[in-house]
């Protein structure tokens, strides 16, 4: 989900949307001057512009890309902590706290200490400009900090360092692209719309979308159902609170519009989810040690996919495998078992675990007509649909091979 090509075009904007934040867009002036002092004196100086903005966005890939790598790192010990519905309580938490954040009722702010070294120690050198890049972060923390906690704590749960690295590697190129261009073309920044109340609504926007993360681990926690309904929710309520109740900016009439028009667009979207015809996908039963032994006597091959409700490479799975319309063909003369994982201290859970010795969620697994594991073919983790059938075309042959 998180590293799907709509995913990450979806966490460019992001980045993108950053900037727009009263932290983030009054620094845009300030910052480019380090660099473009010297653009409109001839190409080798406009390349030289160019080359300095491009170390300061280096600089900040650098920084979010190693804390990218560094949560997914963390995934293994953060997957089996999240088992425990205290510890999701405690994320629903989190990003409550971090979501009122945003909305200005208290503000995550770098030690002070820790800011007057890092602006002694900046420069306007080629060196000075890379560390520039590589500590915006912390001057820009009241803003961006909480968005980045939030997709830290879903990185974590991925446990894939290259996911963790693209994620973060594009969220940085979304923050930094602005700084490419104005950094280059220094008179475009004339055009720029000056500093308003508009920059605290994008600020709430940023909020209402912690809340939505806030609902989505409650819904983990207490109330499984309710998952489908979270997206749809978010947008109802974010959508009337931003374009209809909240007030921030209708001084001006133009931007009391815009705020109306995506309001509206965003309730208009929430209909359009909850309205929507579910896609087809690949239809599972409940798994039980009789019906791997019904297979076996018919003899036909087994799936057995292992999920739990808090693991989010599964929802991936479902959402972008698992509806994919070959793979739910190639998955027709199979047997297809899920097997519930949620609470693995339940003896429903433990039984399946220990018989097949599964270390962890999601893992994917085929028996043969005989009822045996086929070598080599478990599957462990997110895959897409064309990894997914590559990696079933050996499972094919071995029992195709068995009825000829």
């Amino acid at each position: 989900m998180l590293s799907s090509p709509l995913a990450l075009v979806g966490i460019f904007i992001s980045g993108l949307a950053l900037n727009l934040t009263p932290c983030v867009y009054p620094m845009l002036s300030v910052t480019i001057a380090l660099f473009s002092h010297e653009t409109g004196r001839g190409e080798k100086h406009l390349g030289a512009a160019f080359g300095k903005a491009l170390l300061y966005v280096a600089g900040m890939a650098s920084t979010y890309s190693a804390l990218g790598v560094s949560a997914a790192l963390t995934g293994g010990f953060f997957g089996a902590a999240v088992q425990n519905q205290w510890v999701l309580l405690a994320l629903a938490l989190l990003m409550f706290a971090l979501a009122l954040s945003m909305f200005g009722l208290y503000e995550i702010q770098a030690p002070s200490f820790l800011l007057n070294w890092i602006g002694s120690k900046r420069r306007v050198g080629f060196i000075g400009i890379f560390l520039s890049g590589l500590f915006v972060g912390v001057f820009a923390a009241p803003c961006i900090g909480p968005p980045i906690v939030a997709l830290l704590t879903f990185v974590g749960q991925t446990a894939n360092p290259t996911t963790g690295f693209l994620v973060f590697f594009v969220l940085a190129l979304g923050l930094g692209f602005p700084y490419l261009i104005l950094g280059t073309f220094s008179g475009l920044l004339t055009k720029l719309p000056k500093s308003g109340e508009w920059l605290l609504w994008v600020k709430k926007v940023f909020g209402v979308v912690l809340l939505g993360l806030s609902l989505f681990y409650l819904a983990l926690s207490l109330y499984h159902d309710f998952l489908r309904f979270v997206l749809p929710v978010a947008f109802a309520a974010g959508g009337a609170y931003l374009g209809f109740f909240d007030k921030t900016g209708n001084k001006s009439i133009s931007f009391q519009n815009a705020k109306r028009l995506a309001g509206g667009f965003a309730i208009a979207a929430s209909i359009f989810l909850l309205l929507a015809k579910p896609t087809a996908k690949v239809v599972w039963e409940e798994y039980a040690p009789q019906k791997i032994t019904s297979a076996k006597e018919a003899g036909k091959p087994v799936v057995i996919d292992f999920f739990a409700d808090w693991c989010l490479p599964c929802h991936e799975l479902d959402s972008y495998t698992y509806s994919n319309s070959e793979v739910i063909q190639a998955l027709e003369p199979f047997v297809r078992l899920k097997v519930d994982v949620t609470n693995p201290n339940t003896p429903e859970a433990m039984e399946p675990i220990e018989r097949f010795e599964v270390l962890g969620v999601p893992t994917i697994l085929f028996l043969n007509p005989k009822g045996k594991e086929v070598p080599n073919s478990r599957i462990t983790g997110y895959v897409p649909p064309a990894e997914f059938l590559e990696s079933l075309k050996p499972v094919q042959a071995t029992f195709q091979g068995e009825k000829e």
